[in-house]
C-alpha cells in the first residue's frame, strides 16, 4: 500500500453500476482486501517487511477461523479484518480463532 492517496470519486448523478464507478470501487477495494484465503496461522502479520503489521482496516479471510457456536478445530470460515495488531471477526470484534 504504497499510495495512500485516492483520486475523486466519478459524478455523483452517474448511476453506480456505470464503468467509471465501478473502477473507482475496484480500485479503492483493491487498496484495502487481501487476495486469497488464509487460515487462521497464515494471516499476514507483523514481519520484517511490515514492522507494524498489517494497515488498520484491511480485509481477508480466515478458511478456518470460526463462527460464533464453532468449537476450536472445527471453523467453517469467517471474514475478518485488521485492528490493534490481531485479526478480527467481523460478527463479534473479537480475535480470530481456529
Amino acid at each position: 500500500m504504497a499510495n495512500n492517496t485516492f483520486s475523486t470519486p466519478p459524478d455523483p448523478k452517474t448511476g453506480f453500476e456505470s464503468p467509471a464507478w465501478q473502477g473507482w470501487f475496484f480500485s479503492l477495494f483493491s487498496r484495502f482486501a487481501l487476495k486469497g484465503s488464509y487460515t487462521v496461522a497464515t494471516l499476514p502479520g507483523v514481519s520484517p517487511t511490515a514492522p507494524n503489521g498489517p494497515p488498520p482496516g484491511v480485509i481477508a479471510y480466515a478458511s478456518n477461523g470460526r463462527k460464533v457456536g464453532e468449537g476450536a478445530g472445527s471453523g467453517t470460515g469467517v471474514p475478518v479484518y485488521y485492528s490493534n495488531g490481531a485479526w478480527r471477526v467481523f460478527s463479534t470484534d473479537a480475535p480470530v480463532s481456529a
